[in-house]
């Protein structure tokens, strides 16, 4: 532990989250629940509690909770449900927290910490933040995501270092200029601060993704400090039952995952908390899932993919996309007689 966040824990003993971890677990891998698991029980910041929902897996978690680790995880309770999906999974995790749990981190199975991942984040809610993230990294790759991509580089230029606290910064160019352009962190580096919405729930409407981001959204904007670490703390994993890595352009799961993003797009785009600029970067957004959207489609169909249902939820979330292809379907005509591709992004 570095000298810096010793200071921090010492002056903010009195004050230290009480942390309840939440881990919905799905997966079909050996080992991936147990390795997440061993990293919360390594964690430098000791958890109150951790509750895992195993949603109807089709590896039991209870086949990667050997004695050992169910001794050394801090207050571990395993939930057994039905296959409902990860949003309903955390409800039900975030059901079973007890009343001294003040502060909620997320972490999803198939990733895992660094040890000093809840010592950053306590020292965080310490010294003043409601929702903290840190930076990350994917498994077997160098380089951190602060590093690696330009929205990652300008939210270091966006934010102020945090004093007396070694590698906490403290984000201030506001919510929307935060995720509008993209989220630049993930849902496993997040803790925020229960009593933002004591009652907090995971939106189920959302199928296959984006229930994180609308949550994420309503705790931002109720926060009054936002810290992040520089440090990456997270391990992203690539193995298991990834959402994003099963969604990949010319499948039906792609048309669900735009589907979902149309419809927090389409929400935020009528946020009062937004800029015009940021509005604007909205619908653009809204735009070119639109087109995606039909390209991917027409990719399936021409392969007699039976896409129906697929497609009716689309419509369902954003019914003004139909409309919008009346415009775009010319324009993919025309460029696949010139052999330009169509823009799609």
């Amino acid at each position: 532990m570095d000298e810096g966040a010793t200071v921090v824990e010492e002056r903010s003993e009195s004050r230290r989250p009480r942390i309840g971890v939440v881990i919905p677990y799905y997966q079909r891998d050996a080992g991936l629940l147990h390795r997440a698991l061993r990293s919360v029980a390594a964690q430098d910041h000791r958890p109150e509690q951790v509750v895992v929902v195993d949603d109807g897996s089709p590896r039991p978690a209870a086949e990667e909770i050997t004695p050992e680790l169910q001794e050394a995880v801090p207050g571990l309770m395993v939930i057994l449900q039905a296959n409902h999906g990860i949003a309903a999974a955390r409800n039900a995790a975030l059901d079973a927290l007890t009343g001294d749990v003040s502060a909620v981190a997320l972490l999803d199975s198939d990733d895992y910490w660094e040890p000093s991942h809840l010592r950053h984040a306590a020292a965080a809610l310490s010294l003043g933040a409601d929702f903290f993230f840190s930076n990350s990294r994917f498994e077997g790759v160098a380089g951190d995501l602060f590093q690696t991509r330009a929205r990652h580089r300008d939210l270091l230029g966006n934010a102020q270092t945090v004093p007396a606290a070694a590698g906490l910064a403290e984000w201030r160019a506001g919510i929307s200029a935060l995720i509008c352009r993209g989220c630049p962190f993930m849902t496993s580096t997040v803790v925020f601060r229960r009593a933002l919405i004591p009652e907090l729930r995971f939106p189920l409407e959302f199928r296959r993704a984006c229930e994180d981001l609308a949550v994420f959204w309503e705790l931002l904007t109720r926060s009054s400090s936002i810290m992040f670490c520089t440090e990456p703390t997270l391990v992203s994993g690539t193995a298991g039952v990834g959402m994003f890595r099963n969604s990949a352009y010319g499948t039906p799961a792609n048309l669900v995952l735009l589907a979902d993003e149309l419809r927090l797009f389409k929400r935020l785009v009528d946020s009062p908390l937004l800029t015009a600029q940021d509005r604007r970067l909205v619908r653009d957004g809204i735009a070119a899932r639109r087109r995606s959207a039909l390209a991917s489609l027409v990719h399936m169909l021409r392969r007699r993919q039976n896409v129906v249902s697929e497609l009716a939820y689309l419509l369902r979330c954003d019914p003004s996309c139909a409309a919008s292809w009346c415009v775009d379907v010319p324009k993919l005509l025309l460029t696949k007689a010139s052999g330009r591709p169509f823009r799609a992004d």
